[in-house]
């Protein structure tokens, strides 16, 4: 018996594209589009794109100056939870900052790496009220769960000018955190 090369190729080929096909399809329909939906019905969220991998899962955001992000990611967590559970959750936030709140930003970075190296994470909210009292035109906000410090610089006068830094937890040394402003 000889076995003919060109369907054996084509058949192959054919099964291939439908097992990628169907992941892909799964993927987007059953993982990522319910993400995407949960993420752009969210208070304040502008835009939600998602990528998830087998490792992480990475978020881009764009957002308004008043979303609040920990109750954000307290929400994906608890709606999404098996399908994060083992994953990161990688954020990718659209900058929309101002010159003025990249300075705001610079004068309270130190402190709160300090805070963050000692694990004194009770320094950060008055190190940033602090700066906030001294720049009225300028909300300074923090929050923090079991996996980040959340840092929020906004302009009361322009509603779009904001910056998001998200400081995990656990960073490995040296490393100073991931900046997602």
């Amino acid at each position: 018996m000889k076995i003919r090369m060109l369907p054996v190729a084509l058949t192959a080929a054919l099964s291939l594209i439908l097992l990628l096909g169907g992941w892909f399809l799964y993927r987007q329909t059953a993982i990522e589009r319910p993400i995407e939906k949960m993420l752009s019905q969210y208070p304040g969220v502008t835009s939600a794109q998602v990528d998830i991998t087998q490792k992480q899962a990475v978020l881009k955001l764009d957002l308004q100056s008043d979303v609040d992000l920990r109750g954000m990611i307290a929400q994906l967590r608890k709606e999404e939870g098996a399908l994060l559970k083992t994953r990161s959750i990688k954020l990718d936030i659209a900058d929309h900052s101002t010159p003025e709140i990249d300075e705001l930003w610079k004068q309270a970075s130190f402190s709160v790496a300090e805070a963050m190296a000692n694990k004194r994470y009770t320094m950060i909210p008055s190190t940033l009220s602090k700066i906030e009292s001294e720049n009225g035109n300028y909300t300074i906000s923090s929050d923090m769960d079991d996996h980040y410090v959340y840092v929020a610089l906004s302009s009361a006068s322009d509603k779009k000018a904001n910056k998001y830094i998200i400081l995990p937890l656990a960073a490995a040394p040296g490393t100073g955190g991931q900046s997602n402003a």
